[in-house]
């Protein structure tokens, strides 16, 4: 039997592990490092990916334990693990990649379309209006790409000063619930993580 804790707690302790990184290299007060905490904001961004994308081919396989105890059943069309992205991608016309697994609307239409028998459990727990992700993601693409372009979207996110130009030190500052917006995003994505996998 699969269980959705194993992806949840995979999360929860990698997560954790960028959180502490992210900490140690703002504090490094001579020599913070610049690189160390916008490789943790890449990270933490492919982290949820590779959690949303685990998320739907377990709950996909049946047979899966969700945190609440309920049993999933399998979906359509899958006999094993490595039959469920070929599944999802016959499903498509034109599409020849995987779905965007950081973009909740493309995890939600993924599970929808493998008929997964928690959907709405996904659906309201990645589409929560509260969701970090896509703040995350425009600050990632920055650090990834630092095109002029990028700024301007990490700038719209209102975290920083500077909206041309995101500084990575800004995220160690202090958001309106009394912790850092590095913790923030940790904090909100564990919340949707933990509400997707009742």
């Amino acid at each position: 039997m699969s269980e959705l804790s194993i992806p949840l707690r995979g999360f929860y302790s990698e997560a954790a592990w960028l959180q502490s990184e992210f900490g140690a290299a703002v504090q490094s007060r001579m020599f913070p490092n610049q690189l160390q905490c916008e490789m943790c904001v890449v990270r933490l961004h492919d982290a949820w990916a590779r959690f949303c994308r685990e998320l739907i081919i377990t709950s996909a396989l049946g047979k899966t334990l969700t945190i609440s105890g309920v049993v999933l059943i399998r979906a359509s069309g899958i006999s094993t693990r490595i039959t469920v992205i070929p599944q999802l991608m016959g499903t498509f016309r034109r599409r020849r990649n995987e779905p965007n697994w950081y973009d909740a609307t493309d995890c939600i239409d993924a599970a929808q379309r493998l008929g997964l028998t928690n959907l709405t459990t996904i659906g309201g727990a990645l589409g929560s209006v509260n969701s970090p992700a896509d703040s995350i993601r425009k600050v990632r693409n920055f650090y990834a790409h630092r095109g002029s372009e990028t700024a301007l979207k990490a700038g719209s996110t209102g975290i920083f000063s500077k909206p041309s130009a995101p500084d990575v030190f800004e995220l160690a500052g202090f958001s309106a619930h009394g912790m850092t917006h590095f913790e923030t995003w940790v904090l909100g994505l564990k919340t949707i993580a933990q509400a997707a996998t009742l």
